[in-house]
């Protein structure tokens, strides 16, 4: 009976080493696939392959060569990670087969990518297009906008170190995906970001034609040790003392922000301010309401546009209220008190009167008289859709709506709508 036992147990050894040394080849053939794929554009290298049971796969001392850029990224460790062997195993089964993957988690540890390199130079060189997503970005700083690759290595920095996570769980059922983000680059910032999409389909190729649609967003910034220093090298150059550079800053992101038509309430200013002089953690989380279109939200009033967006801004854990901004346009003339006493008022025409309206209420039982027509609908349980209308019948509107890059045909039921209003 004891050499029973034994033999078996050197079986499962056996069984055991076979199905590891069939991973680890299935693995490296994988990983020299995908390294072929990309030879033509990257050059990628790497120490050696790990993998285990448990559904990781482990890349040592990895260098990705960019000849074109003539610059190179070094990574110490980098790992994939699914729930399991199974999921390790259909992970390219589903590729093959045209489907998204269901899950998958990335660890890369130990990034280097040296300030003076390329890479840096030519991300720094022309800055990104001004929008509201880079008011933060540029800076009170003499006649620097942005901090570029000189500025960095003037404050200090030789080369970026970081660690970065990537995650993302996809539910074909529910049609749901959810990612999550997270980087630290040392003595920089800790960065999260988290983002739930709903609407998607198992086929990348077909969210082109029917995109997804964004359920949630969280932006967070911890420690932010890159603003600090920031402060003290503008701070310097401008010869300011720390509070009036703040206050510099804060006029400059509204100026940046005000030039993208938006004029952010005072408490938002305030705490903004508030994060500059202690930048601990700026947390931005916002979950938009079932088919609202970002492309136009610069119809709706101010209001409506918050309303949709339903964001939750907190500065160092404390929680900014009321949250509020204006439209205002960026082109138009600031009246002094002087040149409104020497200005030739002409008498305001009803013409006139329309052409600064942006748009007009709707009786909703004559809508049908608006098919062809842009509208904006909002239901009673703040619900918003915009979009042209085809017809009204059988107590129900129809009407296609931007999604992303698409369009979606959208029905509502006429006794759900509150108010409905019309571009002119």
């Amino acid at each position: 009976m004891s050499k029973f036992f034994k033999w078996a147990l050197l079986l499962v050894v056996a069984v055991a080493v076979l199905i590891k040394v069939s991973l680890w080849l299935s693995v490296r053939s994988i990983v020299n696939d995908a390294v072929a794929k990309m030879a033509p554009v990257v050059d990628v290298s790497y120490g050696g392959i790990s993998s285990s049971f448990d559904g990781r796969v482990g890349l040592k001392n990895v260098v990705i060569r960019v000849p074109a850029a003539h610059d190179s990224l070094k990574v110490a460790h980098a790992q994939l990670k699914f729930n399991g062997l199974r999921e390790l195993l259909s992970f390219k089964e589903r590729l093959a087969d045209g489907k998204m993957p269901e899950q998958m988690a990335v660890e890369l540890d130990g990034v280097e990518l040296m300030v003076h390199g390329p890479f840096i130079q030519a991300l720094y060189q022309q800055p990104a297009e001004r929008s509201v997503f880079t008011a933060m970005s540029e800076v009170a700083c003499g006649s620097v906008r942005n901090i570029g690759s000189d500025e960095l290595l003037e404050m200090g920095y030789r080369s970026l170190d970081a660690d970065v996570e990537f995650s993302y769980l996809f539910e074909p059922g529910a049609q749901k995906l959810t990612f999550n983000m997270r980087s630290d680059v040392r003595d920089m910032a800790d960065t999260r970001v988290s983002m739930s999409l709903s609407n998607v389909s198992e086929r990348p190729g077909d969210m082109r034609v029917n995109p997804p649609r964004v359920s949630s967003v969280t932006v967070e910034l911890d420690d932010n040790q890159y603003q600090r220093r920031v402060q003290e090298f503008c701070a310097a150059k401008m010869g300011v003392d720390k509070a009036t550079y703040l206050k510099k800053a804060v006029e400059v992101f509204d100026k940046n922000l005000r030039g993208q038509r938006v004029a952010l309430d005072k408490p938002l200013l305030d705490a903004y301010g508030r994060y500059l002089a202690d930048p601990q953690s700026l947390r931005l989380e916002m979950t938009p309401t079932e088919g609202m279109s970002w492309d136009g939200l610069q119809f709706f009033e101010a209001k409506d546009v918050v309303g949709m967006l339903k964001p939750v801004v907190l500065v160092n854990q404390q929680s900014v209220t009321p949250i509020g901004f204006a439209w205002v346009d960026p082109h138009k003339e600031k009246i002094t008190v002087d040149s409104a006493t020497q200005k030739i008022a002409a008498e305001e025409t009803v013409e006139s009167e329309k052409r600064t309206q942006q748009y007009g209420f709707v009786d909703i039982a004559s809508l049908a008289k608006y098919t062809g027509k842009r509208l904006q609908f909002i239901t009673f349980d703040g619900t918003y859709y915009q979009g042209v209308l085809h017809r009204v019948e059988d107590g129900r509107v129809y009407l296609t709506v931007l999604m992303g890059t698409g369009t979606a045909e959208v029905n509502l039921r006429l006794n759900k709508i509150n108010q409905v209003r019309v571009e002119l």
